[in-house]
């Protein structure tokens, strides 16, 4: 501790029975200003301080003081013009957090979890109660705060500690609460997604090891490529990539070529596939790393098109189908079939097609399978599509509808966009391509598939596009009887 944090201590009349019934966050933050290892230790501090049976007191403990385990330390400070009763001691236990941190003992999150500071930019835009998770590069701030403070606790938390954090976040500041559903799943998904990120990397941490070696399952746990059944990112784990002698410059070549290329009226097709694939495994690692979409767009302008982003699914996984719309066409009927008489949207779109032109209807009706599909499984065609001008609060893939009109839908009248991550990728498309390439977003910018519409995206992968995912797990019940169903 500086001379400061102590003198704030002795001011504020912080001694072991203060600490003893409880800091608040705006306490820790004014003792420790600036400093969330600090915080975090003492927190770590207090919860040993109270574990029964830790050890012995220290010999400068008073009578009066907690117990404290081995290892604790005394700094005791008087003033001048203090009388000897008045005199403050402070006693504390100091962990070498970066020992614990090297060995196997890993920790759980206190059972009351505080709420780190942010920097200053942030926390003033927090403070003044503005809707900061629409801004992309906020957002993932307060991610990268919320996984360092808990990544000095563990490596893993529990859903139980994933869900403490989000909702912690949530009821210090109600207006950053999702739109619907439980108010905090998306900061859920997106700090559970930042921890497989950063632990990727990890091969040499303790506590990593310990828990591949756990969860290995036979000879494949041993094999240099192996990957857990469990993980969910769609693109190649880094130790995979293989960036072909790039390095940082010739990438900014290529990328400087490729913006200059997008300017032009009629780019060269060939020089754009040409760098689009030299600088793929490159563009593959800055997204596993964290780049978000807003940045990855702006780098890679040809990810903005429809084209470019089928393109860059056929780069990142050579199984893909060539054709998304032969292989869909071959189930349309079926898929209005099972949809009649589950959903009024359903029919809604058969009074659209009655006052079709009869030229107009195979267009319509493969228009309409793609909308319906989700009601086949018992999924929401909300979280495919947003109708109106409204902002969707989501990180996940969504077509917006600029009419509010499911008749001019169907019929192909309506322009969408699509948005990822609340950023707009596309523009002016019809519905049923925003729909395809919101699809196909989801391997470009390396997202996992959104819970509630899993099972019709597992669908569309595995049997319409032909992508199989190395380490994916077998087809749910669900999908599999809907598939028995419609082929």
């Amino acid at each position: 501790m500086t001379e400061v944090e102590v003198q704030k201590f002795r001011e504020n009349e912080v001694d072991g029975e203060t600490v003893h019934l409880g800091l608040t966050d705006s306490m820790l933050d004014h003792l420790f200003k600036g400093s969330f290892k600090k915080q975090a230790k003492f927190l770590q501090i207090v919860r040993q301080m109270q574990e029964p049976g830790h050890g012995e007191a220290c010999p400068a403990q008073s009578n009066t003081q907690p117990k404290m385990g081995r290892g604790c330390v005394t700094a005791t400070h008087s003033t001048e013009d203090m009388d000897t009763e008045e005199m403050h001691t402070i006693t504390f236990q100091v962990l070498d957090v970066d020992a614990a941190t090297s060995s196997q003992s890993f920790g759980r999150l206190p059972d009351v979890y505080v709420l780190p500071s942010f920097p200053k930019e942030l926390q003033a835009k927090l403070d003044a109660k503005e809707e900061v998770q629409r801004v992309p590069q906020y957002r993932h701030k307060i991610i990268r705060v919320l996984h360092e403070t808990v990544a000095m606790y563990t490596m893993y938390p529990t859903h139980a500690e994933y869900v403490k954090v989000a909702q912690a976040l949530i009821r210090k500041y109600p207006f950053l609460k999702d739109v619907t559903g439980n108010g905090y799943h998306t900061w859920h998904m997106s700090l559970k997604r930042k921890f497989k990120t950063e632990r990727a990397p990890l091969v040499q941490n303790d506590e990593v090891k310990l828990i591949k070696e756990k969860f290995a399952h036979g000879t494949k746990s041993k094999l240099p490529d192996a990957e857990s059944p469990n993980n969910s990112l769609r693109t190649k784990p880094r130790s995979e990539l293989d960036v072909l002698g790039e390095d940082a410059f010739s990438i900014a070549g290529h990328v400087k070529i490729l913006q200059t290329q997008y300017s032009k009226a009629q780019p060269d097709t060939a020089i754009v596939r040409d760098l689009m694939q030299r600088t793929l495994a490159w563009r593959q690692k800055e997204i596993a790393e964290g780049m978000s979409v807003e940045d990855t767009v702006k780098k890679y302008p040809f990810l903005k098109t429809p084209s470019g982003l089928l393109e860059e699914v056929g780069r990142i996984h050579s199984t893909a189908s060539i054709s998304f719309t032969d292989g869909f066409n071959q189930i349309v009927h079926k898929v209005l079939a099972l949809a009649q008489g589950k959903s009024p949207l359903a029919k809604q779109y058969l009074e659209a097609r009655e006052e079709a032109l009869t030229e107009d209807l195979p267009g319509m009706d493969f228009r309409a399978a793609l909308i319906l599909l989700p009601i086949i499984f018992k999924e929401s065609v909300d979280h495919h599509i947003m109708m109106g001008e409204g902002e969707h609060n989501t990180p996940y893939p969504i077509v917006q509808v600029t009419q509010e009109d499911w008749k001019s839908t169907f019929e192909g009248r309506s322009s969408c966009s699509l948005k990822v991550d609340r950023v707009e990728v596309c523009e002016g498309m019809k519905v049923e391509e925003a729909m395809i390439s919101s699809f196909y977003s989801y391997f470009v910018f390396n997202l996992e598939y959104q819970p509630k519409n899993k099972n019709t995206l597992t669908f569309l992968q595995r049997c319409i596009a032909k992508i199989n995912v190395k380490g994916d797990r077998p087809l749910p019940t669900t999908v599999t009887r809907v598939i028995n169903l419609l082929f």
